[in-house]
């Protein structure tokens, strides 16, 4: 077993973490200052599909497929958890710089890790900014589209910033802005069809995956009663990709329940996103339209607080469905997940 993400995570941070991009309510800053944080421990068990990723390793896909015109073959794999944040608040001031992988965060399936600041402002709400990045690159095939031998594979980086205010001027909305450059380090797509005749040089580069993602995304936290609590969230990407066949516009919709007592928490997301390519794709000359997509899924996050009797030590089990079903079955995508393992705050 290969030092990595959780298989989950990794392949929801690849294929659908825009979509599940719920903004959990962050944590309270502490009164006190000093030291505190979190860190999330496991093992994740997956079975999923995918014919564009291949893992934080490159161990998680298949290499070799012998047409471009089907789905992708699914795959199972176990991998450990090990992620988390350190932070340092300021109490006086209602400072904290944080590093890490937020709880938020592992809740909505986002696993870059971020350096940044959070500051109260009284009954104002909390805006908060950081440094993005990805601690662990996700791996995907530098030439997807070659069949019949073995794909090699490269790393995929993304870095960039993000800023957000929640409960602004006192109020239950808040919104998030994010910005990434997306990068690979071998960006060959296409290259096996040009060499066979099939698309030509500028057709090609249409399929770039490289470019800017950018999304803004606008959030309520509906108190029903004591304990539970109704997140909606609506979500616009826009993925400015350099190739027009890969760049793409994504609306979201996430509704996200919170049931929380001093024993136990579950978190129940569900989300829905449709995504519209921008040109035709030069490969699927037989599609008239351009690629256009329908995201699905759900979550059910549980924890259980104080297991063993050790103050801020629980038990963490949490189950994961997504479905990306395009136009074009080549691009298709899922994931099914069961994770296990233990959240400890300090």
């Amino acid at each position: 077993m290969k030092k990595q993400a959780s298989l989950y995570v990794a392949i929801l941070a690849g294929t659908f973490a825009s979509s599940l991009a719920l903004s959990a309510p962050l944590q309270p800053i502490p009164k006190e200052s000093g030291v505190g944080g979190s860190v999330v421990v496991g093992v994740s068990a997956a079975s999923y599909s995918s014919n564009m990723i291949a893992g934080p390793d490159g161990d998680l896909g298949t290499k070799t497929i012998d047409s471009l015109n089907n789905g992708p073959d699914s795959e199972t794999n176990v991998a450990p958890i090990f992620t988390g944040e350190i932070n340092y608040t300021f109490g006086q001031s209602r400072t904290q710089i944080f590093l890490g992988s937020a709880l938020e965060d592992l809740v909505r399936y986002d696993l870059a890790f971020q350096a940044g600041v959070r500051q109260e402002l009284q009954d104002k709400g909390i805006v908060y900014g950081g440094f993005l990045f990805s601690a662990i690159p996700t791996e995907v095939y530098a030439d997807p589209y070659v069949t019949n031998s073995a794909r090699p594979e490269t790393d995929r980086d993304s870095t960039g910033l993000r800023v957000g205010w929640q409960d602004i001027m006192g109020s239950n909305f808040g919104v998030e802005l994010s910005h990434r450059e997306i990068e690979l380090d071998d960006e060959n797509s296409g290259d096996d069809l040009v060499s066979q005749s099939l698309i030509t040089a500028q057709e090609q580069r249409l399929l770039s995956r490289e470019g800017d993602h950018s999304s803004v995304t606008l959030s309520y936290k509906h108190v029903i009663t004591k304990g539970h609590l109704l997140v909606p969230e609506i979500n616009y990407h826009d993925f400015d990709l350099d190739g027009g066949a890969m760049a793409r516009d994504r609306y979201g919709l996430n509704v996200a329940y919170f049931w929380t007592t001093p024993k136990f928490s579950l978190i129940t997301t569900f989300f829905y996103a449709r995504e519209e390519h921008d040109e035709l794709n030069p490969i699927y000359t037989n599609i008239s339209s351009e690629e256009e997509v329908d995201v699905v899924g759900a979550s059910i996050v549980g924890t259980y607080n104080n297991i063993f009797d050790v103050k801020n030590l629980s038990a963490l089990v949490s189950v994961a469905a997504g479905e990306s079903d395009s136009n074009i079955n080549f691009y298709d995508a899922d994931v099914v997940s069961g994770t296990l393992g233990v959240v400890y705050r300090f």
